[in-house]
């Protein structure tokens, strides 16, 4: 899993670009109207990714994100079938998603592989952390070291150039959060889900920088989003003021 594919170029880009050359915008494109008159763009590009014909050296050229399945020398035929695991319509959302995050954090990068062992210095890649969770404990945010045994609380930096984005030591600086299990997750958005605004905590940009604790429950939810290949452009959506959840349909 390389999350620094986020550092690459994105469709929003490409597609700005191609529009800008089609002469079908002006200088200074207007966001929002691209979400909405040019979605069907997503639906081609997701439509190329999910055939099966679709040359894989083109694919990689475009520099989108494979989240869950970069794949190595040696991985097996079904290893690589990972990337069609989902449909068009649930792949469009993903890669929506993805375009929306670096549009909002210009030059994002998500490093969820140098985590080291406090015990015996070894260095944790992401599936080594997740392998260490304690399953259906909402209690334990804690992994265990594959070499030593010893547990420890995991942690990924986020980083951006984004004037918005605000790290561990303010603005421009890197954001380092705890890694949290599905359960330990759970609970706290339990948590959050429980105040008497809810959901709309969690949407509202304004959210993520008011505490620490907010933004490493944002960025984990999208962490574990983008692992489990699962739309999350709705937690996007209170940077936009058009839906982002749109319904398509099948051609």
């Amino acid at each position: 899993m390389d999350w620094n594919k986020l550092r690459k170029q994105s469709y929003i880009d490409k597609a700005m670009s191609r529009i800008k050359h089609a002469s079908l915008i002006d200088e200074r494109p207007n966001v929002n109207s691209i979400l909405t008159t040019k979605f069907s763009w997503w639906m081609q590009a997701a439509k190329a990714t999910v055939d099966p014909s679709f040359d894989s050296k083109k694919k990689s050229s475009t520099g989108r994100n494979k989240g869950a399945s970069k794949l190595k020398d040696g991985d097996s035929e079904k290893d690589k079938s990972l990337e069609h695991a989902v449909t068009k319509n649930v792949l469009m959302q993903i890669m929506l998603g993805e375009n929306l995050l670096e549009m909002i954090y210009p030059d994002i990068s998500i490093d969820t592989e140098n985590e080291m062992c406090p015990r015996c210095n070894t260095y944790l890649m992401d599936d080594d952390v997740v392998a260490g969770w304690t399953a259906f404990d909402s209690q334990d945010y804690t992994t265990k070291c594959p070499n030593c045994g010893q547990r420890f609380v995991p942690h990924f930096c986020v980083q951006s150039t984004g004037p918005s984005f605000i790290g561990s030591r303010g603005p421009a600086s890197p954001l380092f959060c705890e890694r949290l299990s599905p359960w330990v997750l759970l609970k706290e958005l339990r948590s959050v889900m429980g105040d008497k605004e809810g959901i709309e905590n969690i949407l509202r940009p304004e959210w993520r920088t008011e505490e620490t604790k907010n933004a490493t429950l944002w960025w984990n939810l999208v962490l574990s989003f983008m692992r489990y290949r699962l739309p999350f452009s709705f937690l996007l959506q209170g940077n936009f003021q058009t839906s982002l959840i749109i319904p398509s349909t099948d051609n």
